[in-house]
Parts: C-alpha cells; sequence; structure tokens
C-alpha cells in the first residue's frame, strides 16, 4: 500500500463510484510512474467490482434504535455481573500473581547482589597477589646495564636470509 495522496484519493473516488475518464487517465499517468503500484489498485478494483454487484439489504426502519438497545442491555449486563467492585478485591485474584512477581524481583536482587560480592572477591585476590610480589630492584641494579649488554652481544642479522626473504 501507498501513502501517495494522489493515489489514495483515487482509490477513495473508487469506493464511492465509477471514475470519470480525467480521473481515470490521471490514475493510468500515476501507475506508470508507479508500477509497483499496478497490482494493488487491480486488487482494489477487482474488490470494488464484487462489493458493487453485491445486492442491497433492506434494512429494518428501527435498526438504530435496536443497535442502542443491545448495547445499553449489554452495558447493564456487564455492571451486574460478579466480581466487579468490592468483591472482585476479597477474591484476590491477583495475589498468586503478585506473588510471583515479588519472588522474581527478589530472586533479581539477590543474583545481582551476589555477582557483586563475586566481583568483589575477585578484586580483593587480585589486590592481595600484586601486593604480595616483592618490589622492583633499585635503578641502581640498572647502572651497569651498558657494560652487561656488551658482555653478552647478540648475533648479527643474517644479510643472506635477510635478501633471500625479501
Amino acid at each position: 500500500m501507498t501513502n501517495d495522496p494522489i493515489y489514495n484519493h483515487l482509490r477513495e473516488l473508487s469506493w464511492r463510484r465509477k471514475l470519470t475518464a480525467a480521473e481515470e487517465a490521471e490514475l493510468r499517468a500515476w501507475l506508470a510512474a508507479h508500477p509497483e503500484a499496478q497490482v494493488d489498485w487491480e486488487v482494489e478494483a477487482g474488490l470494488n467490482a464484487a462489493l458493487g454487484a453485491l445486492q442491497d439489504v433492506p434494512v429494518p426502519s428501527n435498526f438504530t434504535a435496536r443497535v442502542l438497545r443491545a448495547a445499553e442491555r449489554e452495558a447493564a449486563a456487564e455492571q451486574r455481573r460478579p466480581g466487579r467492585g468490592w468483591s472482585g478485591w476479597l477474591r484476590l485474584r491477583w495475589l498468586p500473581k503478585a506473588a510471583l512477581a515479588a519472588t522474581v524481583a527478589c530472586a533479581g536482587v539477590v543474583s545481582c547482589l551476589l555477582i557483586q560480592d563475586a566481583h568483589r572477591h575477585k578484586l580483593v585476590e587480585s589486590v592481595a597477589a600484586v601486593s604480595a610480589v616483592a618490589s622492583l630492584p633499585s635503578p641502581d641494579v640498572l647502572k651497569d646495564f651498558d657494560a652487561i649488554r656488551a658482555s653478552n652481544p647478540t648475533p648479527r642479522p643474517d644479510e643472506q636470509l635477510l635478501t633471500v626473504l625479501q
């Protein structure tokens, strides 16, 4: 279905009466510009033709009064139905639902608290592990770094292997 106002206007006109020649020309131009709506229009036209072929059913002269009377009877029956007002509260039909909702809420709160406790416990363990590690050596150890590095030289890279790999 499209929300184009031209299409909707022509569709509503086709519900009420047969389109005039100018309106049909406008419709053909619109459908040429929007071929995806062609199938929708054909279905709509078929439905309009089927509804137009139906015979008019005679309606009794007191039809509206009968419908309004039936609606009033239905409203009165609704008010007389048991379980309305205070007597409905006395039956407590809502109590099992409320108990289930409270149980689910309590389970959710307890789960959240247990998860927070587990995270707090992990944090405490990690802080304890870090505090148990011996402190780093002083920077004085690093003052002889150049001498240590010079005593254990790393081998030179293999130039032939590097050229082959490239």
